[in-house]
């Protein structure tokens, strides 16, 4: 008999150690990611301009297109011209956690006014992320986005040769 209790104990505490070996590796194996600290911080800061360069337009205008990474392109009768400044997408330096997802809301569009009078119209319409992103980079790393867009310009009464200026907003938005 005193054979019999002494196995049957030994199996019991084999059942135990077996269960919390079981539960350990459980317990090991299912820990959730970290929550990111609240609130989620977002800063952008912008590094370079937009410039979409030095171009003439003749009788009907056209657009000029620069993309996120920095291609120029015309349409209608517009030429562009290799002078003055260089032509460069627009860049914000994004510093946010990773695996924060942000979205670009553009502002519709911008009327820039000429140094001799007139306006061309600006749209901002090419990012190198997309308009949505998941960022990436590790703090105190930026996550950059070239932003491009494209100038809508009238003829020559419209639009006459001149600089012209101006500013657009884009809305940084975390979710």
């Amino acid at each position: 008999m005193r054979i019999a209790n002494n196995l049957i104990g030994t199996k019991k505490t084999i059942d135990y150690v077996i269960f919390g070996l079981i539960f350990t590796i459980f317990h090991l194996c299912a820990k959730a990611q970290e929550n990111p600290p609240i609130p989620v911080q977002v800063q952008v800061n912008t590094a370079q301009f937009l410039n979409f360069g030095a171009f003439t337009s003749g009788t009907s205008g056209g657009t000029v297109i620069v993309e996120w990474n920095d291609i120029r392109t015309p349409t209608g009768d517009i030429i562009l011209l290799s002078m003055g400044q260089p032509v460069s997408a627009a860049l914000f330096d994004v510093t946010a956690n990773p695996g924060t997802i942000i979205q670009i809301q553009p502002q519709s569009s911008v009327n820039l006014t000429g140094s001799n009078g007139g306006s061309i119209t600006l749209n901002i319409d090419s990012f190198s992320t997309g308009q949505t992103f998941i960022t990436t980079a590790n703090l105190p790393f930026t996550n950059p986005v070239y932003v491009g867009g494209t100038l809508t310009i009238g003829n020559s009464s419209a639009s006459p040769p001149g600089e012209y200026n101006g500013y657009f907003t884009l809305t940084f938005i975390q979710q």
